[in-house]
């Protein structure tokens, strides 16, 4: 039996808004789906506790490569403002941990989305990694970060730097 190699990634940008503005925007669930690229759709299918918060279990609905998949979610290491992990409990990785960290720099934040994956089905999903997954995650990630940039600046240019 082929076993998946744990995969590694990690995004940063830099966001002119405080760390407590872009914790507020990233665990604000309505936020997620706005943040997505328009041809990879994502939606919360439920949420066990809202505001999000230590142990609160999500699930997603998403369309990656034309194909709709669920994952169902468990938020732990939660240190508002300065990061919390989202670890699937159930959906279509091998395993899948994703950390998010909010560090304040300069006058903002650099937001760094780490993620650890590895892949199922052996060898034809490590295949899959290689040819597809990771250049799609690459994609995704950067127009998430590059649109959460864009809406939260433009929330601190209409309200003020220290709106939420």
């Amino acid at each position: 039996m082929t076993v998946s190699p744990l995969v590694r990634r990690q995004y940063q940008i830099f966001i002119e808004r405080p760390p407590e503005a872009v914790f507020a925007f990233q665990t604000n669930l309505k936020n997620h789906p706005r943040t997505c690229p328009p041809d990879q759709m994502e939606e919360v299918v439920s949420c066990t506790v809202t505001p999000l918060c230590e142990g609160a279990h999500i699930t997603f609905r998403a369309k990656h490569g034309g194909v709709w998949r669920k994952l169902e979610a468990e938020i732990a290491d939660w240190n508002p403002p300065n990061s919390f992990t989202s670890r699937q409990v159930k959906g279509p990785f091998g395993s899948w941990v994703h950390r998010h960290k909010f560090v304040p720099f300069q006058a903002g934040t650099l937001m760094t989305d780490q993620i650890e994956y590895t892949v199922p089905a052996g060898p034809l999903g490590i295949l899959a990694e290689k040819l597809w997954l990771g250049s799609h995650l690459d994609e995704f990630f950067h127009f998430r970060q590059a649109e959460a940039k864009r809406l939260l600046e433009q929330v601190g240019r209409i309200k003020g730097r220290e709106a939420a």
